[in-house]
């Protein structure tokens, strides 16, 4: 097990001075040997967004310390300070907290081992654990315990089953007796190690990364946001490629991604061993995994948001004479598993995998997105061993937009999660990040005044808003999921008279493509809409639902449409729930006969049958994602028997969904006004 090689992976943990996730931030990405300095009050809020994590009372890593798991928490006088009585008119005075240090305390997936004993001083009995066990006991009775030693990892021990009862975090090293751990009771009764979560992108379309010539980043940088073929020093600059992104730059000794996923090859052209970069920060080589100082390129990955899916074939080509399995979720070791370790092909159906050339995401990795892979060469590998694999998650957020009060991200936050009719006073965002879903702000509070689309990703500055330099942002507003084909209609004349446009897809300059730009109403039939006032998508702006505008002067001011477009909406996840009975539309049968693959309502289960999906017009279920609903039969009437079809290209797999539940296509409809898409059972992939 020592000469496994483990893959490290960055830390990040973002502290909020006050509840609610709001306030001023702290973005920590290493350990903090002395935080004393930061102002926090006695209630604020923290989000560990990878790893986990120790706050600690003293500096140097000392005192009492409270662990962090990866997700959300909201804290108040974790060091049970007592609010101090003050003899002034102004009532009591509450001490801040004062945190000493932080410190991470897992970064990989290495092997946890825990022995328990049965008598003191590590005598008797021994029963070793390597992962989590809800309920340890023999012929029902809890197990006694008087000693344990930790070999490796941070674990959590418990006195009652299920992780229930005083609980206890223990680390590497021996506990002679029950008191050395803190303990009350001589059992132990459930167990679970601290482990790192899963592998995750935050920002997927915003890729950013800066490199730095030397360790810690510091010499010569560097910021890119496109692939590096090739990094180029002084000694190979006759080597430089005119087809390729060539960057002269020595040498790379530490990194910072701060959006998006990268890739980092040892080799120029995108070879030799490869190195997954999350978002965050890595000092010196050995933090991203690097078997040495080498990391010749880079290479910006997409992360699609819908279910990951692959295939693994034991032949090459795909070769149906092997065994193949398909994957959905993360697998710790193949071996496990009647297909075994060797791997020859690969079809990645959705979303990005890593490979792991050794059980338990160690050893050699290979970063896999969607495609074709014919042969083990084709992923980078000199042999067929694959025995662990995962997938890269986007982060499933709520609508969530970051503002902040300085430009580049600095200053004072907020985040807002909902529709905010009014900003605190005094204050006016400079710059912000859109993390899940659309957006419009307002120069007027209560959504009056200027629009302004903001879609997901990072706006360093006002001007990449597509702000003035000199607008205040007084409220902010979500843009909800519509289910419905891009269609619009424009008009010559008031009252949807005379010539129209009809558009169903992006038009840069109107006057370009021979249209009258001097517009007069407006019939928004499908989709969301942005309409701007000039070409190339300059001057004012404003979101357009399905609708109808009779009199486009007197709704916005302008006598013109320069420019419009569709507003991209990133793809969803949704139940159907017939309003009246509560049952839930269901994907019933097996994928190996489509044609006995029905669609019902059914009680709800819980599972991805009955979870769904709506891209261009197109309803698809989470358990067949290459496959769209379709009505079984060729007598198409309300009423109809639903199923599903491979095929995409008839009307008939095209539906809509109306505001009032119905959901419908030119030839039929599922269900009338009972259908209903409940938004509060909308989540992102």
């Amino acid at each position: 097990m020592n000469n496994i090689k483990l893959n490290p992976r960055p830390g990040k943990l973002i502290i909020y001075n006050q509840p609610n996730f709001r306030g001023e931030t702290i973005e920590i990405f290493n350990d903090v040997k002395d935080a004393t300095s930061w102002n926090l009050p006695s209630a604020f809020s923290i989000r560990t967004v990878r790893g986990c994590w120790f706050l600690y009372q003293k500096p140097d890593f000392e005192g009492a310390k409270i662990l962090l798991e990866e997700g959300a928490v909201e804290l108040a006088n974790i060091w049970g300070e007592e609010i101090a009585e003050d003899n002034n008119e102004e009532g009591p005075t509450v001490i801040p907290t004062v945190i000493g240090s932080i410190r991470r305390a897992v970064k990989d997936w290495s092997l946890t081992e825990l022995d328990l004993f049965t008598e003191f001083n590590g005598m008797g009995d021994r029963t070793t654990f390597y992962d989590e066990i809800e309920k340890i006991s023999t012929f029902g009775i809890p197990l006694s315990t008087l000693s344990m030693q930790v070999h490796s990892g941070i674990w959590l021990v418990f006195e009652e089953p299920l992780y229930h009862g005083n609980s206890y975090m223990v680390e590497p090293g021996q506990y002679a007796c029950p008191e050395a751990w803190g303990g009350v009771e001589p059992f132990i009764a459930s167990l679970k190690p601290v482990k790192m979560g899963g592998l995750k992108v935050e920002n997927p379309n915003a890729g950013k990364i800066i490199v730095y010539e030397k360790p810690f980043f510091e010499g010569k940088q560097m910021e890119l946001e496109t692939d590096v073929f090739c990094f180029i020093g002084e000694a190979e600059r006759d080597k430089e490629s005119t087809l390729c992104q060539t960057y002269h730059f020595e040498t790379v000794g530490s990194i910072k991604v701060l959006g998006g996923l990268w890739v980092g090859y040892e080799k120029s052209g995108f070879e030799g061993h490869q190195y997954l970069l999350e978002e965050g920060e890595y000092r010196e080589w050995n933090e991203w995994g690097g078997y040495d100082e080498q990391l010749r390129s880079l290479q910006f990955i997409e992360v699609e948001a819908s279910s990951p899916v692959m295939i693994l074939f034991t032949e090459t080509n795909f070769g149906e004479k092997g065994a193949n399995i398909e994957v959905l979720g993360p697998i710790l070791n193949l071996r496990d598993t009647e297909y075994g370790l060797k791997t020859q092909s690969i079809n990645v159906l959705s979303g990005v995998w890593v490979a792991y050339e050794e059980a338990d995401f160690t050893g050699a990795q290979y970063i896999l997105g969607k495609g074709l892979y014919s042969s083990y060469q084709d992923w980078g590998a000199k042999d067929f061993r694959i025995s662990s694999l995962q997938p890269v998650l986007v982060v499933s957020l709520n609508f969530t937009i970051v503002f902040f009060s300085e430009t580049e991200f600095q200053g004072t936050t907020h985040v807002f999660e909902k529709d905010t009719v009014q900003f605190m006073d005094e204050f006016s965002p400079k710059s912000c990040k859109v993390l899940s879903g659309n957006w419009v702000v307002y120069d007027g509070e209560d959504f009056t005044g200027k629009q302004y689309v903001l879609e997901e990703g990072m706006y360093p500055n006002l001007i990449t808003m597509g702000c003035a330099t000199d607008t205040h942002i007084k409220s902010s507003k979500t843009v909800g999921f519509n289910f419905t084909q891009s269609n619009i209609e424009l008009f010559e004349r008031t009252d949807f008279k005379g010539k129209k446009i009809e558009l169903h897809s992006e038009a840069l300059n109107l006057a370009l493509f021979g249209y009258n730009t001097h517009i007069f109403s407006v019939q928004v039939n499908g989709g969301t809409w942005i309409a701007y006032e000039f070409s190339n998508y300059r001057g004012c702006q404003i979101l357009l639902q399905p609708g109808d505008i009779p009199n486009w002067h007197e709704f916005t001011g302008w006598h013109r449409i320069g420019s419009v477009r569709p507003l991209i909406q990133k793809l969803v996840y949704f139940r159907i729930r017939n309003r009246s009975t509560g049952a839930l539309m269901t994907f019933t049968g097996e994928l190996n006969d489509l044609k006995l693959v029905r669609v019902q309502a059914l009680e709800p289960t819980g599972l991805d049958d009955q979870i769904w999906s709506y891209q261009d017009g197109v309803i698809k279920n989470k358990l067949a994602e290459d496959c769209c609903l379709d009505v079984v039969g060729s007598l198409i009437t309300t009423g109809s028997r639903l199923g599903v079809s491979v095929l995409q290209n008839k009307d008939v797999h095209l539906w809509r969904f109306l505001p009032n539940g119905t959901i419908f296509s030119d030839q039929t409809t599922i269900w009338e006004s009972p259908v209903q898409c409940n938004q509060a059972l909308l989540w992102a992939n």
